[in-house]
């Protein structure tokens, strides 16, 4: 694995002047505005119908709401620029004083602040805390303006303002969540959706910890948990947490594709870790396996682009970008989303002795990726599970190892 400079970084990555993205037109702002769109997304406010088949049943959707139910911590982010319209209600009535009456939840120390002498020490700390509250990798980037959106816009009210981070916040906290494979090989039924679900659960609780802990040394925190503020990926990618694949998502050297991602915004003078290079972008110019078992083709087959599909892509970054129509659009078909492109990319894997040295293969023999691509295919990995038997075979584990290890001085 090779560690970039940001400036090797752009020369790979950046192909045009980047413009500042509208947030409006994330596909999941869309069918608030754009008629177009709406009738794709009405199983995400209205429940899909469960039915009589394995891994859509009543029993299977239960699994996939219960499992998104921590994002509701997203309500109680009121510290971004334009916060929803339910945060500032929320705000107003669940003030500081009276969520630590009612929950027994201190109040941070009135006139304290840590003093920072040491940024290294306190970067390790700061990354220590967030791997503590339940990231699985963490990185720092300073905070890159190209990449906060221009304008907010509400999921739930339809809020559309300009939108500017204020200069005290300099630095990201970016961190990544995995999900486990043997749950998301069940793509793409309700069963893998329980597992995306319980990570956009967790990386908002996570991101809640996190901002409290930075609020309590008397530092500044936003809370950016539902990819809002700011557009993710890049700064992941940037923290060195991983790096883009045909798919469109972050793909982690260690975690692999099946991740979800958050972010903290801070004043803390973090030191930056830098962009890595292990080989992914060679290894899917070669792959295309999400490509070609993309349901809806709406994953590029040709070169890298800087160009935009349609209005849900921001352009300017040399990307596979993603027709995000086609995408929706599958997901209207099955009332729900999909998974299949990250289930079946060869990267998403345990992390097995085998694997780690296939990942160290594509990283130091780039000349063989259409052997290790076909080597996948032949060990059947690109195979979904059928659901028929999974609350038969289902034995979620208990963590047996410690979660915390102290050093001997």
């Amino acid at each position: 694995m090779r560690r970039l400079t940001l400036e090797e970084w752009e020369q790979k990555y950046v192909a045009a002047p980047i413009e500042r993205f509208d947030q409006k037109y994330v596909m999941f702002s869309r069918p608030i505005w754009d008629e177009t769109i709406k009738e794709l997304m009405r199983w995400a406010t209205e429940r899909s119908p469960s039915r009589q088949k394995p891994g859509y049943t009543l029993q299977d959707q239960a699994l996939r709401i219960a499992a998104r139910t921590g994002t509701m911590m997203y309500l109680f982010e009121s510290d971004r620029p334009n916060p929803s319209r339910i945060a500032r209600d929320l705000a107003e009535v669940l003030t500081p004083e009276r969520l630590a009456r009612n929950v027994r939840v201190s109040l941070p120390p009135a006139d304290e602040k840590l003093e920072i002498n040491d940024r290294a020490k306190l970067t390790r700390d700061v990354k220590n805390a967030a791997i503590y509250f339940g990231a699985d990798a963490v990185g720092i980037c300073k905070l890159d303006p190209r990449w906060v959106y221009s304008h907010s816009y509400g999921l739930g009210d339809g809020e559309h303002n300009p939108q500017e981070v204020p200069e005290e916040f300099t630095h990201a906290i970016v961190m990544a969540y995995y999900e486990e494979y043997a749950m998301l090989r069940y793509s793409p039924t309700y069963i893998a959706d329980a597992e995306t679900s319980l990570g956009y659960s967790r990386m908002a609780i996570t991101n809640a910890y996190v901002a409290k802990f930075i609020k309590v040394l008397g530092h500044k925190a936003m809370s950016c948990s539902t990819n809002d503020v700011a557009i993710t990926i890049p700064m992941a990618m940037q923290a060195g947490i991983g790096d883009i694949g045909r798919h469109g998502m972050v793909i982690a050297p260690r975690l692999g594709a099946g991740i979800r991602l958050s972010k903290v915004l801070t004043s803390l003078p973090l030191i930056p870790d830098a962009p890595i290079d292990f080989g992914v972008t060679e290894f899917c110019e070669t792959c295309k396996v999400c490509a070609e078992r993309c349901p809806s083709q709406a994953i590029p087959h040709g070169e890298r682009t800087a160009e935009a599909r349609n209005l849900s892509n921001a352009p300017g970054g040399l990307k596979w970008p993603v027709d995000a129509e086609k995408c929706i659009r599958q997901w209207a078909r099955q009332g729900k989303p999909c998974t299949i492109c990250i289930s079946v990319c060869p990267f998403t894997k345990p992390d097995t002795a085998f694997h780690r040295l296939v990942r160290w293969l594509v990283d130091h023999v780039r000349g063989a990726d259409r052997l290790y691509t076909k080597m996948d295919k032949l060990l059947g990995y690109e195979k979904l599970r059928d659901p028929a038997d999974f609350w038969d075979a289902w034995e979620p584990q208990p963590t047996t190892r410690p979660r915390v290890k102290i050093r001997k001085r």
